[in-house]
């Protein structure tokens, strides 16, 4: 679907602009543009983006401008400061590990565990019981998985065993992003900030 432009003469009123939301009983043809009920909609044509870099610069759409009969969206770029840089990747890596936090740890098991500071804690929580359950003789608390699933186990020892291993997980995850932080943090050029 085309891009509209609400016009007046060569002056842009609207964009963009909808005139099938505007008009919904009138049937427009493919590359339609032209006048209804006095106002007149043209068709817009992007302007590639061209030598952009998204880590130093920020692109700003103007209005439409027309152009030998075309009308054209051209843009404008500005270039950021470190500081929007650094802002910029530490918004970046911040989704990552919530994206992290969403898909949680794969223990080759054929399930997930969480890795929220309130899924470590319900898990450390779960073990310490564990413990005192072994140390009784009774069976020992279910984990759960990311997928609500029981996972259960014969022996404190299994059970241990998979806990050392999210641990490790978990702490490497962990580091792996603080340190990612910490060299945006130290960053002293855009360019360095751009391979964090």
């Amino acid at each position: 679907m085309p891009n509209y432009a609400k016009i007046n003469d060569d002056t842009v009123i609207e964009f963009p602009s909808y005139p099938q939301r505007d008009h919904p009983n009138t049937s427009f043809g493919e590359g339609w543009q032209g006048e209804i009920d006095g106002i007149e909609y043209v068709i817009v044509e992007y302007v590639p983006y061209e030598n952009t870099d998204p880590n130093k610069q920020v692109v700003y759409d103007e209005l439409p401008q027309a152009v030998d009969g075309v009308w054209k969206l051209n843009y404008s770029l500005v270039n950021i400061s470190l500081e929007q840089a650094k802002f910029n990747k530490l918004q970046n890596i911040e989704q990552e590990w919530r994206s992290l936090e969403i898909l949680g740890w794969d223990s080759g098991q054929g399930y997930y565990l969480g890795i929220t500071p309130s899924d470590v804690a319900l898990l450390v929580g779960v073990f310490s019981l564990a413990k005192e359950a072994a140390a009784l003789g009774l069976e020992l608390p279910h984990l759960i998985s990311m997928a609500n699933t029981p996972i259960s186990f014969s022996t404190i020892q299994e059970m241990t065993l998979l806990l050392l291993q999210y641990g490790q997980a978990r702490s490497n995850m962990a580091s792996s992003f603080a340190a990612r932080r910490k060299a945006v943090a130290d960053a002293t050029t855009i360019e360095e900030v751009g391979v964090i």
